[in-house]
């Protein structure tokens, strides 16, 4: 079920006491979230965000600068948060996400009770890698295969690479370009990386914390950049844990309102 363009929700939850909404990586899609409906409590909501330029959105233009996706994503964003959520978002998805919740402090709109960046650099690093974004078609080809995180039957694809190549050239100008300012986000961070990621250093994961009010719990999961598609029980078992410390603090905090009012 689509809540917007922007919003994929597999199992309503109108009764959630929490959403989490979950930003896809550089050529991904709302996809890889879709199944964690089935091993999530019923007191969380899921909501996969679906950039333009794939799968559903396909025929849309895909944004090539952080900017304007942010300028177009808050509006139906702030529409949809009614309730306490959480914030997921694995390598550019935890940079796009941390760009918008930086929106939404500017703009008072709700904050995450959590934010958890996965697989990524802390948003102010800048890319230590060559950009690969403008290379010729076979070059990014290869580039890719070694990522390892574009499925071997869309590689080995020429016309699917055809259909592709546009959004995987947007999405990785944004990832080679952009680097946030050092503003601090007020909410709590956690941090999940892959023990055989070559890419992103333990460093790069613990500077998360320099742009949060809290200091950064990072846990190491078994898996190389895409960790997320190989080891998704491990990433769930973190996701839920973060969800039910979040859900523990609400009930500490609605308590405490009935206190007083008694």
């Amino acid at each position: 079920m689509a809540l917007s363009n922007w919003f994929l929700r597999p199992r309503p939850r109108p009764n959630a006491k929490i959403k989490l909404l979950c930003f896809p990586y550089a050529g991904g899609n709302a996809s890889t979230y879709l199944s964690w409906v089935n091993y999530l409590p019923d007191t969380i909501d899921l909501i996969a965000v679906q950039p333009p330029g794939r799968s559903s959105r396909m025929l849309e233009a895909p944004y090539s600068e952080m900017t304007p996706l942010i300028d177009d994503l808050v509006i139906d964003f702030s529409q949809m948060i009614d309730r306490p959520y959480l914030v997921f978002g694995h390598s550019l998805g935890s940079k796009i996400a941390f760009e918008l919740m930086l929106r939404c402090q500017a703009m008072n709109i709700r904050l995450p009770e959590h934010f958890i960046a996965s697989g990524s650099r802390a948003a102010y690093l800048s890319s230590r890698e060559d950009a690969i974004y403008d290379l010729p078609d076979n070059e990014l080809v290869a580039e890719l295969k070694s990522l390892n995180g574009t499925p071997k039957e869309i590689l080995e694809n020429d016309e699917l690479m055809e259909l592709c190549l546009p959004l995987l050239r947007a999405d990785f100008k944004i990832a080679d370009t952009y680097c946030a300012s050092r503003k601090i986000l007020n909410t709590k961070i956690t941090v999940l990386g892959g023990s055989e990621d070559h890419l992103i250093t333990l460093s790069d994961l613990q500077c998360w914390e320099n742009l949060f009010t809290h200091s950064a719990n990072v846990y190491m999961i078994s898996g190389d950049h895409f960790f997320i598609e190989s080891n998704k029980p491990a990433v769930l078992r973190q996701v839920i844990k973060v969800a039910k410390s979040v859900l523990d603090n609400l009930e500490m905090q609605d308590a405490s309102s009935m206190l007083r009012v008694v």
